[in-house]
């Protein structure tokens, strides 16, 4: 599997808050729209101000993403992508 490394900002992103958690369940990357079928992992990079939060999800259609946003920021981006 080839592994694409992007930052490019989503136009859409639908996340779920439960428990003092956030979850990205749902999103947009240009014209096409993912359901995120699974979250594989989280992480934050406290070495950065703000503080930066990923997730490693699979979406329906198989594809592994990386997401993030910026603690504080609306604005969610797509770091990566395998498949």
């Amino acid at each position: 599997m080839d592994e694409t490394t992007l930052h490019e900002k989503l136009h859409r992103v639908l996340v779920r808050y439960e428990g003092g958690r956030i979850e990205p369940i749902e999103f947009q990357w240009g014209a096409r729209e993912f359901r995120v079928r699974a979250v594989n992992a989280r992480w934050v990079d406290r070495a950065t101000r703000p503080v930066r939060w990923f997730f490693s999800v699979t979406a329906e259609s198989g594809e592994i993403f990386t997401l993030a946003y910026r603690e504080g920021e609306p604005i969610w981006y797509v770091e990566g992508v395998v498949g």
